[in-house]
């Protein structure tokens, strides 16, 4: 760690983990805004706009309605500034990521695990975003560091209850626990049914919570995991943000979320294989890690921060079969593995925290001021032409102006033919805007319009009457349907 040595093992972590509130300034996925600012947003403040997953009563409320409690306090004491709507539930997850950073280190008492867990470029990158895989990461590794391994003179159930809320708000989570939970249990030295009573009671207890916070916030009685397992895994609703390979996650997922660090992990799995009696715990773990990305690897929608709950368990199983092993290193040498592992994760790092997918996040802070700045008497509206959910919205704005923006709810009607708004759009942009503008004799021209540039070239005619006002880098790589910058337009009535 590169901070003052005077300061305790927690403080610099939290002092480490809050340069990520600084510095990661990008966007990565919509989940980090849509399935938690978004919402606490309308939580508290009354307005804001909730996506499908909301209407159909597949996510639960826990983690927004935490988010919710700060913004209301916030808003209680007048202090609801744009920019500590932002960054404080961020600073909230730095000191949680902290603190399970310092669990981890008192769990391992190794300094060499502990500084490839901060150095992992991924992880920093997502440490601090509101997404609930980050909240997933760092309950599951508090969690491992009160679990009962074998050996252990506690026969404890405490991590149960992280176990238990976690996976009420996060039912993949399960997944992740499922062998761990049946490994405790035969491993056991108390009475199995004394054991598994305790068992039925927590889960109880943990599902009790979760229906009450998630009936009061919606406001009728439901069981959000069911829902979410009825929409996700029977009704396959993961497939409409895309498909990858069964082994996506092999060949993708863990050159990503390990680095160059999948050298030891692979030499881990050789001797854990080869020595499973003398290495017990690594054991369990990596049929974890295999349990888990077998099951993940079925499912056809697939993403990095999927298996980012997986990180300690890499980091443990590869640090601790590499370290017993009787290899004589020279200081050179030493000193060499530690700058390799520094820069292939500082680059990285700093090129997707600070360059990667950043534009949409200021051309919202550029909309804001617009918005702030114009005439109370002359109302404005939006229209966000982009990718659907590509932008924050009013947890980054927190002002309640008409905004328009293209939707892709899946086909959950069944219905024949079905094509979201989004992928109408795309198909033929000048068509959409004549439908729902042009020849639209009801509808009036929106004040503002934010587009990518590749977008922007396949409408030209309708651009005619508005002037560009901002044009912000997003990045070197544009995806489908996204492009290198994204402009702001506004009508000339109003310029």
């Amino acid at each position: 760690m590169f901070l003052p040595k005077k300061l305790g093992t927690l403080s610099r972590l939290i002092l480490w983990r809050l340069t990520a509130v600084v510095l990661v300034q990008t966007a990565h996925v919509p989940d980090e805004y849509w399935q938690s600012l978004e919402v606490a947003h309308r939580t508290a403040f009354g307005y804001g706009h909730l996506t499908w997953e909301w209407a159909a009563m597949i996510r639960s409320y826990t983690y927004p309605f935490l988010i919710s409690i700060l913004y209301r306090v916030l808003a209680v004491f007048s202090l609801d500034f744009i920019w500590l709507l932002t960054m404080l539930p961020r600073v909230f997850q730095a000191v949680l990521v902290a603190y399970a950073d310092y669990r981890f280190y008192q769990w391992t008492k190794c300094k060499w695990m502990l500084l490839v867990l901060c150095l992992n470029w991924y992880w920093y990158y997502c440490a601090t975003r509101t997404l609930i895989n980050t909240v997933e990461t760092a309950c599951t590794t508090i969690a491992l560091t009160i679990f009962p391994w074998k050996g252990s003179r506690v026969q404890s159930v405490k991590f149960l209850w992280i176990v238990g809320f976690l996976s009420m708000a996060r039912p993949t989570a399960a997944v992740i626990w499922l062998p761990l939970c049946i490994y405790h249990i035969s491993a056991s030295t108390e009475r199995k049914v004394a054991l598994l009573g305790r068992y039925v009671m927590i889960c109880c207890a943990c599902l009790a919570t979760s229906v009450l916070i998630d009936s009061v916030c919606y406001g009728t009685f439901v069981i959000t995991p069911w829902r979410f397992f009825q929409a996700n895994v029977l009704g396959g609703v993961g497939d409409v943000y895309g498909k990858q390979h069964v082994l996506w996650y092999i060949f993708a997922g863990l050159p990503v979320l390990l680095g160059l660090y999948c050298a030891p992990f692979v030499l881990a799995v050789w001797r854990i294989l080869r020595y499973s009696v003398y290495l017990q715990r690594e054991t369990v773990m990596l049929l974890v890690i295999g349990w888990t990305l077998t099951v993940y690897s079925l499912l056809s929608h697939k993403e990095f921060r999927f298996i980012l709950p997986l990180l300690p368990m890499f980091i443990y199983t590869s640090s601790a079969c590499t370290y017993r092993l009787k290899i004589r290193v020279t200081e050179f040498a030493r000193k060499s593995i530690l700058a390799l592992l520094v820069c292939s994760n500082v680059v990285p790092g700093l090129y997707f925290s600070l360059i990667h997918q950043r534009g949409t996040l200021d051309a919202m802070g550029l909309l804001r001021d617009e918005i702030s700045h114009a005439d109370p008497s002359q109302p404005t509206d939006t229209l966000i032409l982009a990718p659907c959910h590509a932008m924050p919205l009013y947890s980054h704005l927190h002002v309640n102006a008409s905004v328009r923006f293209l939707t892709c709810e899946p086909n959950l009607g069944n219905s024949g033919y079905y094509v979201d708004e989004a992928d109408r759009f795309f198909a033929n942009p000048s068509t959409w805007l004549d439908d729902n503008y042009v020849s639209n004799k009801v509808a009036t021209l929106p004040t503002y319009v934010i587009t990518f540039d590749n977008v922007a070239s396949k409408i030209t005619e309708f651009l005619r009457s508005y002037k560009l006002i901002a044009k912000v880098f997003h990045t070197h790589f544009p995806e489908s349907n996204y492009g290198r910058y994204i402009l702001l337009y506004k009508h000339a009535t109003f310029s």
